[in-house]
């Protein structure tokens, strides 16, 4: 059962990412083709100052889900409605917060944006529709959270394509036929309110038994909220300042219209990051109903499989990102909109230890213990702050992308130090050694790939690019399979790949 869930959570998060991801490319072609490149750059600059405001959101969502497994696997209604009362309450008052502080951020707008080349009035409404869109989350989206935390985040992701797939025609409509970007802007915020709606009547009919129950300051202090809250903001400040400064930065030094390059780039790494993550969305449930459900050995087999197939997948990202990235935006964008070829280079290695270490991340989000790693976090910021803004001087958008590479150090080896200290109890040093030699295989791979595709010398088409990631994929497929084939998590891989293909029979047979 929990692979049938993981498969069809999975299955459902490509689909939709497969569809809305596209959509949003030729979204962005088309926005790059018909509005200015510096809204591009404000719509950039304004995420990054909501990524501050979720501050506000304290953890609890982090909080409530691992708290959901643990209740879930137990069947405790009670408590879980206990939990999802708490999560509103808490919600409600966030939301709240966001639109006072939204207010008095508004009247500093031109100090935070300068020297924009765009009506100051659209500067202003693009403003109040990026607040107003994540408002709509917090008031109407925490039950959100009960269906991922039960594995069946698939309802909530099949809702969420609808009204994607609906808001990108619209978008499309608003920026070719009228040009008007407040039109594009307003979609946004209708269709996530109409996501929201959706997925709150759905989940009132899948879990009936859910009700609102009367909280108070106790039932948070008998749960410990406080204190995970506590410990759990250090994490979320040390988060921001890591991963959501990046638009500020390039903007302050380098530039709206950097910015608004820049954004092109976040656009297609984001939706090839967001792909692999959705192969593996579906886990993260599976893995805290695995954790307070099992016994240890069992995940310790579990995590190294999973460990090995990380590994597959980000080496393999990190070669198409070396090789096929750059001729895709010079392709699809136009040669005016690159970025100089370091800056993929860099990305690539980022992408690739996020990912390698991407299994470490989800078996930590099924535990508390906030305070185990938070050192960890704040080193994750101070250094990437740190790294970008001195490196930013010199080596432009290529030293942003270095100081993420160093913050993302601590962030990799505080997630081990908890999975392996805490809740597999076992040492980390050979697991440690092995990734060093995953990361040697992976540089030689793509060294050899790129100096075989030199000397192949394909012309830079849609069909040529596919063919190289088609290819890259064959190559490094039968690399590794000739070193791992002997290892028991390739075969533990093998057995699981045969469990999916019997379920997909299964399916078909009876469809």
């Amino acid at each position: 059962m929990r692979t049938l869930n993981i498969l069809r959570n999975s299955a459902y998060s490509l689909i939709s990412f497969a569809c809305v991801a596209l959509l949003g490319i030729f979204v962005r072609k088309f926005f790059t083709q018909y509005l200015p490149v510096e809204l591009l750059g404000i719509e950039g600059l304004f995420s990054n100052i909501i990524a501050m405001l979720s501050l506000a959101e304290l953890g609890v969502s982090a909080i409530i889900s691992y708290n959901l497994y643990r209740e879930i696997a137990k069947d405790n209604k009670k408590e879980i409605n206990i939990l999802m009362s708490l999560y509103r309450y808490v919600y409600t008052i966030i939301g709240s917060f966001i639109v006072c502080i939204g207010v008095v951020l508004f009247f500093f707008l031109p100090i935070i944006v300068k020297n924009a080349s765009v009506s100051w009035h659209y500067v202003q409404l693009v403003y109040v529709i990026q607040i107003a869109t994540v408002l709509s989350t917090y008031f109407l989206a925490y039950k959100r959270t009960l269906f991922a935390a039960n594995q069946k985040d698939y309802i909530c992701i099949k809702i969420d394509m609808g009204c994607k797939i609906l808001n990108g025609c619209v978008q499309i409509a608003a920026i070719v036929c009228f040009k008007n970007y407040l039109l594009y802007a307003f979609s946004a915020l209708f269709f996530n309110i109409l996501a929201n709606i959706i997925i709150t009547w759905k989940a009132k009919k899948t879990y009936p038994y859910l009700e609102s129950v009367k909280v108070s300051l106790t039932d948070f202090r008998e749960r410990n909220f406080f204190m995970e809250t506590k410990n759990f903001m250090i994490h979320k400040i040390s988060y921001l300042f890591y991963g959501g400064l990046d638009m500020v930065i390039v903007t302050s030094f380098l530039g709206l219209k950097e910015a608004g390059l820049l954004s092109n780039y976040v656009l297609v790494h984001m939706g090839i990051y967001a792909v692999l993550y959705k192969c593996f969305q579906g886990i993260i449930p599976s893995l805290g109903n695995l954790v307070y459900s099992e016994d240890k050995d069992r995940s310790i087999s579990v995590y190294n499989m999973l460990d090995l197939a990380y590994y597959f997948f980000g080496s393999y990202v990190c070669c198409v990102y070396t090789i096929v990235f750059q001729p895709f935006i010079g392709l699809f964008f136009g040669k005016q909109f690159l970025l100089p070829d370091e800056y993929i280079v860099l990305l690539g290695i980022s992408v690739f230890l996020g990912m390698q270490f991407e299994n470490a991340c989800n078996y930590r989000s099924t535990h508390g213990n906030f305070e185990n790693d938070r050192l960890y976090m704040l080193l994750s910021a101070i250094s990437k702050l740190i790294v970008a803004v001195v490196f930013a001087k010199y080596w432009g958008i290529q030293g942003i992308v270095l100081g993420t590479i160093v913050g993302l150090g601590f962030i990799i080896y505080g997630r081990i130090q908890f999975v392996f200290r805490i809740i597999l109890q076992i040492s980390m040093r050979k697991y440690l050694r092995k990734h060093l030699l995953f990361s040697l295989l992976t540089g030689i791979e793509i060294v050899g790939i790129k100096y075989l595709f030199a000397w192949l010398d394909f012309e830079i088409t849609y069909a040529n690019l596919l063919v190289e990631c088609v290819l890259i994929g064959i190559i490094m497929i039968v690399i590794q399979s000739v070193l791992f084939y002997k290892t028991k998590e390739f075969q533990e891989l093998l057995r699981y790949a045969s469990e999916i293909v019997n379920i997909l029979k299964s399916k078909l047979k009876h469809s």
